[in-house]
């Protein structure tokens, strides 16, 4: 595996986009892993082109000031409070349920979900632990634990974004959509 590309957020942390194989078109599959100093972690896996799409989409609505956290929800804390709605939902959820997270995300793989958005005119990168029986039955053998027993050790990662590292951010991206035919 091989990096197409390292996105640079801050001085420590960055998301480095890795293919198995040269990129050639939009629909190649890749792994974005968040790095922050000697830790990293695969945060999503899909195409290129979902990948480049999503993070441009919600970088981009934050230059225009269109990703401002809602007044219920707090800097640091939408992974938080979207792992207790998700787990607090029933199986069927009622058609006058709103998702208010849903504006704010970005990606998500079974253990992380990144969201994107604004307060008091700053722009960050939220990365939060997803608990990981949400959706999915465990895997034979797997060690689960409780959802209260996963909320004592729930630790985010939030990212505040310069407006100028937002600017080369969403240069490249740019250029990455441009190169590989992503509209």
């Amino acid at each position: 595996m091989s990096i197409y590309c390292s996105i640079k957020l801050t001085e420590d942390t960055q998301f480095d986009l890795y293919s198995e194989y040269p990129l050639k078109n939009k629909l190649d599959e890749i792994s974005v892993i968040f790095k922050e100093k000697n830790n990293e972690v695969c945060i999503f896996r899909d195409t290129i082109q979902e990948a480049v799409t999503t993070i441009y989409r919600g970088l981009s609505k934050c230059v225009t000031n269109q990703m401002t956290l809602n007044s219920t929800l707090d800097i640091g804390r939408v992974g938080e409070k979207w792992n207790i709605w998700t787990n607090d939902l029933s199986d069927e959820v009622d058609e006058d349920e709103e998702d208010v997270y849903q504006q704010y995300w970005i990606w998500s793989s079974r253990d992380f979900q990144t969201w994107v958005y604004q307060k008091g005119g700053k722009s960050y990168v939220e990365l939060s632990p997803s608990y990981r029986w949400h959706y999915l039955e465990p895997i034979e053998n797997e060690v689960v634990i409780t959802f209260e027993e996963f909320m004592k050790g729930y630790k985010p990662i939030v990212i505040e974004i310069t407006s100028e590292k937002l600017t080369k951010v969403l240069d490249l991206l740019k250029k990455i959509k441009h190169d590989l035919g992503i509209s």
